[in-house]
Formats: structure tokens, sequence, C-alpha cells
């Protein structure tokens, strides 16, 4: 499966190594993106609250153009 981006899904692949059987675990997933407006709508349906939108892992605040959606809240 290749990356669909109209959907924003990546697929990858996870091997896992059992070296005592000499054998590796094959594994295929999909991740899902979607934009921080769309989360907020989805987060706030599950009952929680967020209190600050991060953009990356050293705590920036969030922006349209940040790598990262990051929400810090707690359950509304």
């Amino acid at each position: 499966m290749a990356w669909d981006d109209p959907a924003q899904i990546a697929p990858y692949d996870t091997f896992k190594q059992i070296k005592a059987a000499s054998r590796t675990l094959p594994a295929r997933s999909c991740i899902g993106f979607v934009a921080q407006d769309r989360l907020a709508s989805l987060i706030a349906q599950a009952g929680l609250a967020v209190d600050h939108w991060f953009g990356d892992w050293t705590g920036a605040t969030f922006t349209p153009q940040s790598p990262e959606i990051i929400p810090f809240g707690w359950l509304g």
C-alpha cells in the first residue's frame, strides 16, 4: 500500500526478529493524519479539553507550519 495523500494515510511495515527461532515476523500498519481543527473537534466530542497546543517536542506553540500537533489537556 502506498501513501494515500487525499486520505492522509501513510502505511508502514514493522519487522520483529526472533533470533532464537531464526524468524522474522512482518506486520503492516497504517497511520492516519488529520488537521488540527479536525483533531480539536474529535477531542471535544470525546469530552476532553485542550489547555495548550504544542507544535513540536521542544514545547513551541502550534502554528500551521509546525511539524507536529501535540494537544495537552485534561478531562473536560
